[in-house]
């Protein structure tokens, strides 16, 4: 089985909105799902707070933003709290745990209906991976931009040593794609991707002969609040629900999701 057709997508019985700007900053959402949520925890904000604004908003939630590269969120809103720390699998000078930032405003293991979004520039594989389960559970939506980021050979070698570092370069790619297939699928466990989309800011990969999108933006949702799984038979991107990330290119659609 390729690499790509381990990410199932489903459909479920809930409605699917954007929230954000329609472009970079915008994911999709289950409407439902989404109006019953208490807490937002968002990590990476960076400069756009547009999905946090708008979720808020929409939802009539808290919202808890953090990123340790910028001083403030891009936007004031009096339901958010803003925190100049990321997020890592250990506490770091300038990061913490989830588990820590959820003990930290009351929110762990108090079977609140929370939703995460994270975009934290390929440290998700690390987070996820060493989360403990009962903080992995805790949430009904999970939307994440996982970083799918192979090494590349560039050097100019004589020929043998061009076979030989190709060689050791495929052997590292296949570690990082079972380390990436080991987080996806224990997400999976627990939840349902049930839309994905393409960031189209940098071109795909071919890793053991296969086109992977380097950027990829998926949305979960707790399989104990869905009756109704199908696989999805639809075609993504979806008109009306996504957007190219740069708007001046346009989006990637040659990835075949449950073939």
């Amino acid at each position: 089985m390729s690499f790509i057709e381990n990410i199932l997508l489903f459909d479920t019985e809930y409605t699917k909105v954007r929230v954000g700007d329609k472009h970079d900053g915008g994911y999709v959402v289950l409407d439902e799902i989404s109006q019953k949520c208490h807490k937002l925890f968002s990590y990476g904000v960076e400069t756009n707070s547009s999905f946090e604004n708008e979720f808020v908003e929409k939802y009539d939630c808290d919202a808890h933003l953090f990123d340790h590269t910028v001083e403030q969120a891009a936007e004031i809103n009096p339901r958010f709290s803003f925190d100049k720390e990321g997020l890592s699998h250990i506490t770091t000078e300038d990061c913490d745990t989830l588990e820590n930032h959820m003990i930290k405003y009351g929110c762990h293991r108090h079977k609140l209906n929370m939703t995460l979004k994270m975009d934290i520039e390929w440290c998700e594989w690390d987070v996820f991976d060493q989360m403990p389960d009962e903080v992995l559970t805790d949430f009904d939506q999970i939307l994440c931009e996982f970083h799918l980021i192979p090494v590349k050979y560039k050097d100019s070698h004589s020929p043998y040593f061009t076979a030989f570092h190709q060689s050791v370069y495929d052997k590292v790619n296949d570690l990082l794609f079972e380390k990436y297939l080991k987080v996806l699928d224990r997400i999976q466990q627990h939840y349902y991707a049930f839309h994905v989309h393409v960031n189209n800011s940098i071109p795909c990969n071919t890793v053991n002969y296969e086109s992977i999108p380097p950027l990829v933006e998926l949305s979960f949702v707790k399989k104990t609040l869905v009756k109704e799984p199908k696989y999805s038979s639809g075609h993504f991107p979806v008109e009306g629900l996504d957007y190219p990330n740069k708007t001046d290119r346009p989006d990637i659609v040659d990835i075949v999701w449950n073939p």
